[in-house]
C-alpha cells in the first residue's frame, strides 16, 4: 500500500472514530482504544476514490489493528492504534520497509545471526525472545509487582502518546491493567503511587496533532504545564497531578501562540468533550470515569490482557 492509500485509510479512520466518538472533529482521536474501525468502507466497490483499496489490501489494513498473538491465545501485543496509519506510513513502517531497530533486535540479540530475515518472522521468533528475556536482564519490563517501589514510597507518573507509531500506547494501559490485577489494587489504590496519562493525538515522546506538549523534554520547554514539576510537586509535597495539561502552540512554535490545550486525564478516567464550549480551552472539557475498566480479556474489546 502507498502512503496515498494510507491517508485514504487515515481520512476514514477520523470518519469513524474522531467526531462521531468525542464530539469534536478536530483530526484527533480523544481515546482511540474505543474505536473499532470498519474496514470495509475502503474497498473500491464502496468508494470511487483512487485511493481505494481491494480485498487483499483491506486485510491487510485489518491486520494492522488486530492483536499480535501466541499458538496457545496469549496476548503479544496490542494492535497499532487507528489513527497511528499516516505516520507509521510516513517513516515507511506501513510501505513495505523493516525497521532498523526491530530488525537487529532479532538478528542479533535474538539470533546472533547477521543473515537473520525478517520477511520469516515468526511464533518461532517470539519464543526465542521470551526463552532470553532474564539473559538479556528482563529487557521485557512486564514485571507488575510493583509493591516494593510502593513500599519505599516511590512515585510513578507514565504517560504515553495515543497517536505513537512506534510503540502502541495501548501497550502502557496494558500495563496499568496488568499491575492492578498482579497487585489486587483498584484505581484509587493505585492513585497513591501509579499515575497513567493517555495524551491524544500525541506521537512517539512528542510531536502529533494534539496538545503533546508538557515540558517531557527541551523542545517543550516552553509549555506553560511541565510534567518534571507535576513529579516534583507529587514527591516533595504530596500534591499528585489529576491532569496533565498539553499545549500545541502555532506550528509548534511557542513564539507563535497557544493554539489550543487539553487537560489530559489520568487513567481509568477519559477526557471528554462536554459539550458545549470552545473545544479548544481546557474549561470544556471534564474526565470521567470508564466504566468496566477492568476488563480486558478474550472477547473484551481491546483486548489488553
Amino acid at each position: 500500500m502507498s502512503t496515498d492509500q494510507w491517508a485514504f485509510v487515515h481520512e476514514k479512520v477520523l470518519n469513524q472514530c474522531d467526531g462521531p466518538l468525542d464530539g469534536v472533529s478536530d483530526g484527533i482521536i480523544e481515546d482511540s482504544t474505543i474505536c473499532e474501525f470498519n474496514a470495509t468502507v475502503l474497498l473500491c466497490s464502496e468508494d470511487p476514490d483512487p485511493r481505494c483499496l481491494t480485498p487483499t489490501q483491506v486485510t491487510t489494513v485489518n491486520n494492522v489493528y488486530s492483536e499480535l498473538y501466541d499458538q496457545q491465545g496469549t496476548l503479544l501485543f496490542p494492535r497499532l492504534s487507528p489513527g497511528t496509519e499516516l505516520d507509521a506510513a510516513y517513516d515507511g513502517t506501513l510501505t513495505g520497509s523493516v525497521q532498523g531497530l526491530a530488525h537487529d533486535w532479532f538478528a542479533y540479540a535474538i539470533w546472533n545471526s547477521a543473515s537473520w530475515d525478517p520477511k520469516a518472522l515468526s511464533q518461532t521468533d517470539y519464543s526465542k525472545a521470551d526463552e532470553l528475556d532474564s539473559y538479556h536482564g528482563d529487557a521485557s519490563t512486564w514485571s507488575a509487582d510493583l509493591s516494593g517501589f510502593r513500599a519505599a514510597g516511590g512515585k510513578l507518573l507514565v504517560h504515553h502518546g495515543m497517536q505513537d507509531h512506534v510503540v502502541t500506547g495501548e501497550n502502557s494501559q496494558r500495563y496499568y491493567l496488568r499491575v492492578a490485577e498482579t497487585m489486587g489494587l483498584d484505581s484509587k489504590e493505585l492513585d497513591e503511587f501509579y499515575r497513567f496519562f493517555r495524551v491524544s493525538g500525541a506521537g512517539h515522546c512528542q510531536s502529533g496533532v494534539g496538545a503533546w506538549m508538557f515540558g517531557q523534554s527541551a523542545a517543550t520547554r516552553n509549555a506553560p504545564d511541565s510534567v518534571i514539576q507535576n513529579i516534583i510537586d507529587w514527591v516533595e509535597e504530596g500534591k499528585a497531578p489529576e491532569t496533565l495539561t498539553g499545549t500545541k502552540f502555532v506550528d509548534d512554535d511557542s513564539n507563535q501562540g497557544v493554539e489550543f490545550q487539553r487537560a489530559h486525564c489520568r487513567f481509568p478516567y477519559r477526557t471528554t468533550y462536554d459539550g458545549v464550549g470552545n473545544p479548544n480551552v481546557t474549561s470544556s472539557w471534564s474526565c470521567v470515569e470508564i466504566e468496566n475498566w477492568r476488563e480486558c480479556e478474550a472477547g473484551k474489546f481491546p483486548r489488553l490482557c
